[in-house]
């Protein structure tokens, strides 16, 4: 009786190193995984980075010169406008060449 709970005492720790090796092998796997993914992510941004990228100075002049005309015959009440307006400048850089 004793032989047998030794053995299934040698069993389970069997069991139990195997389950461990297999885990850390399959951590490795994926830390080697993640630092191949950092290296070739880390090389894509550093070549992005060394790209020449024009700078622009762009200035955005408006004149508003637009009116309300409210005709509130028998209305009575108010109606609220906002004052604020607002504006906004897009540049297509697809269609942007630089001369060198």
């Amino acid at each position: 009786m004793l032989k047998k709970w030794i053995w299934i005492v040698w069993v389970v720790l069997a069991a139990a190193v195997a389950v461990a090796t297999t885990a850390a092998a399959l951590e490795g796997n994926h830390r080697r995984s993640l630092a191949r993914q950092v290296k070739e992510q880390s090389a894509v941004i550093d070549s992005l980075l060394r790209r020449d990228q024009p700078l622009l100075d762009v200035k955005l002049y408006v004149t508003d010169k637009s009116r309300n005309t409210i005709y509130g015959r028998y209305n009575k009440g108010y109606i609220a406008m906002p004052q604020e307006r607002r504006y906004i400048l897009e540049v297509d850089s697809v269609n942007m060449r630089i001369k060198k």
